[in-house]
């Protein structure tokens, strides 16, 4: 018993050093941030490509756009894609149920209930002059759709297929090139950083001091 509680102990104690380590090596290194620097050009040097591409399998409309700071072109891919949806939903028109006609008498039951029920009755046998030996046949609605038009539809398609695809192509690109255009302007200007790390030898965490000339 003794054995397995020291073994749970050990185990607690590397797997939490092991945490701090990761903590300590995921974070994120800091650097001098120059004063005429603004936060949305902060912003726009700071995203990521595999979250923006990450954000693409959201089905938001104008997710991407939204991530990289546009968000008036996010607003219009919004707007296209519902007016797409409406298009798609204005092109199947109304449906309609009508019991389709029947050249034999019907017997009907339930009428004018929602559980209404037809059957043709098909003469099959005659026996003397007036026993008639009927089979039931039901009949059902037939549907129709009225005021469709699949031009229509073909537009909704193209507004929603269009917004996603320039969503999701055009605003990686947004991203990438406003990290560049930051990049340029402001990566000379650095002199120094400050870079965290850890020994695993010494079990100690450092913090670097880098100086560019």
């Amino acid at each position: 018993m003794k054995k397995i509680i020291l073994f749970f102990l050990f185990f607690n104690i590397v797997f939490t050093q092991s945490n701090q380590q990761g903590e300590i090596l995921s974070e994120t290194p800091l650097h001098p941030i120059p004063e005429e620097m603004t936060y949305d050009e902060y912003q726009d040097m700071n995203r990521r490509m595999n979250i923006g591409i990450g954000l693409a399998f959201i089905p938001i409309p104008g997710i991407v756009h939204r991530y990289a700071g546009e968000k008036k072109t996010a607003k219009i891919l919004s707007y296209s894609t519902l007016g797409g949806l409406l298009a798609l939903i204005a092109s199947s028109g109304k449906e309609e149920r009508k019991w389709s006609e029947s050249d034999y008498e019907l017997f009907i039951l339930n009428e004018g209930l929602d559980n209404e029920t037809r059957y043709e009755k098909i003469p099959i046998e005659i026996v003397g002059n007036d026993s008639i030996t009927y089979k039931l046949n039901q009949v059902y609605k037939e549907i129709s759709h009225t005021g469709g038009n699949r031009y229509l539809g073909l537009i909704g398609f193209a507004a929603i297929f269009g917004s996603y695809y320039y969503d999701v192509f055009h605003g990686l690109k947004k991203i990438h090139d406003k990290r560049e255009a930051v990049r340029f302007k402001y990566g000379k200007q650095l002199k120094y950083s400050l870079r965290p790390s850890y020994d695993p030898l010494a079990s100690k965490t450092k913090l670097n001091l880098d100086f560019y000339f």
